[in-house]
């Protein structure tokens, strides 16, 4: 009896480690999905940063809605874009443009024509998508060319052909409620020192409402502490809620040209050259 006492402890411990476990890797699909529509979004739109927000609330719509029937698809929709904005404001929903990148642009970008892109700004910049398979190979990068991948010029600055500057890839991360207990609370802290943000996880940096003056509000550019805010998430009455941060990401091909104005880009953090076949 003693030895049973002592050991149901440590077993319910490490059983709800293994459901919280598998409630993330649950989760983990839900956000590969996100992402994809997301990115699916995006590519109809030349890439908008609304767009793929649009698309960031519609494909966490599984996560944050619940409705039973068509008629409250409405309501829940609504619910679940106010949860991506409070999630947004308090640093545990983010989301970067992997591809293209600023150097994209350069390599592959031209003047938009306004009769063929309606809504274009006067000397505006797109990647062009249509009939790109047939000038994959006869297009030339402005910056260059590094080399021929699969018999295709890449491009000195960006390090891609035109067929890859044409992939709209979106990495999106969320931190995802930890509702085991004790074990929920032991990843958090675990997690926490892992990744540099101390310890006293109950005790952050507090926002004045939904806004911290203290960081950016960005949510397409992701700030270093993003696990530390997930982390030391709080819930509306003010109760420590750790989240743990699980991201995806998705690529598909832009079926609209990419419009650099209405895209948040970073700049290329890929090796400069590929190893051709």
């Amino acid at each position: 009896m003693v030895e049973s006492l002592l050991a149901l402890p440590v077993l319910l411990f490490f059983g709800f480690v293994i459901v919280q476990v598998g409630l993330l890797w649950h989760a983990k699909f839900a956000l590969t999905h996100a992402a994809l529509v997301a990115a699916q979004q995006g590519s109809l739109s030349h890439g908008s940063h609304q767009a793929i927000r649009d698309g960031v609330i519609r494909g966490l719509f599984p996560l944050f809605g619940r409705a039973k029937a068509p008629s409250e698809l409405g309501p829940e929709l609504l619910r679940a874009s106010l949860e991506v904005s409070r999630g947004i404001a308090l640093g545990w929903i983010r989301w970067e443009v992997i591809s293209p990148t600023q150097q994209s642009f350069q390599d592959w970008g031209e003047r938009a024509d306004p009769l063929l892109s309606p809504g274009v700004a006067l000397g505006d910049t797109e990647i062009p998508a249509h009939g790109v398979a047939g000038l994959a190979g006869r297009r030339k990068p402005k910056t260059g060319i590094a080399e021929f991948y699969q018999g295709l010029p890449v491009g000195s600055a960006s390090g891609q052909t035109l067929l890859e500057a044409n992939n709209l890839k979106v990495h999106l991360q969320v931190g995802i409620p930890l509702q085991m207990p004790v074990a929920g609370q032991v990843m958090a802290r675990a997690l926490s020192l892992w990744a540099g943000c101390g310890f006293g996880l109950t005790h952050p940096a507090r926002p004045i409402g939904l806004v911290d003056f203290g960081r950016d509000a960005d949510p397409s550019r992701f700030h270093p502490s993003i696990q530390c805010r997930a982390l030391s998430n709080f819930d509306d009455r003010g109760r420590w809620a750790p989240r743990w941060p699980v991201g995806a990401s998705a690529v598909v091909q832009m079926q609209s040209n990419a419009r650099q104005s209405l895209m948040v880009l970073r700049d290329r953090q890929q090796s400069p050259t590929k190893s051709s076949p």
